[in-house]
């Protein structure tokens, strides 16, 4: 296997959609075995760190990047991820590898930033007509070009934002922090229970 992987002419495109292929055929029948008539799925988009020592040299492309975790950079390869859950399945789908520019510009090849990885992963998932596609972002992916891109392929979002972001209900352009406490209402808030948490909520519709 490590010859085959070392030396022979294969596509690691080609080896991917087959395993995508095969996933989402096994998801499907799993449906269909359970009498699944409105599929639900999830499809989770973060990105990570896959931390390696500093005395590995000889792995390509490795190079320092921000740790939030551990509040530093660190020598590893960043990765832009796809994750899928729907009923009790729950898979790793697909990801992207991310460079810093600096690295791209030395290497001559097309600098992608996260969050155009992370729409690459919206753009190619694939879904069947009666699928409801949820996708998961938090504060950092959620932005008007992450959120065109899930409305072009009919996904809904999910997703965490920062206070300070610019929101414009009813054609008025005000920060969300401003508008929660300034505009809105006690009436206008609707309580809701989450995994036990009490939390209140309002429905809008953006311009």
């Amino acid at each position: 296997m490590t010859r085959f992987l070392q030396e022979s002419p294969w596509c690691s495109k080609h080896v991917t959609n087959q395993r995508l292929s095969y996933l989402m055929e096994t998801i499907r029948q799993t449906r269909a075995t359970r009498g699944d008539t409105r599929p639900i799925t999830f499809l989770s988009l973060d990105d990570t760190l896959c931390k390696k020592e500093r005395s590995t040299v000889k792995m390509e492309r490795l190079d320092f990047h921000y740790s939030h975790s551990e509040g530093k950079s660190v020598w590893s390869h960043s990765l832009v991820t796809a994750h899928v859950v729907t009923g009790d399945i729950s898979v790793a789908w697909d990801f992207r590898s991310y460079f810093r520019k600096e690295d791209c510009i030395e290497r001559n090849i097309p600098f992608k930033s996260k969050n155009e990885l992370a729409i690459e992963l919206i753009e190619i998932y694939s879904s069947s007509p009666d699928e409801h596609i949820y996708v998961l972002i938090d504060s950092w992916y959620t932005s008007k070009k992450r959120i065109d891109a899930c409305a072009q392929k009919g996904f809904h979002v999910i997703g965490a934002f920062r206070s300070n972001r610019m929101i414009a209900p009813f054609g008025m352009r005000i920060k969300a922090s401003t508008f929660a406490s300034a505009v809105l209402r006690p009436t206008d808030l609707c309580p809701v229970t989450v995994e036990g948490s009490r939390i209140r909520c309002t429905r809008m519709k953006d311009r």
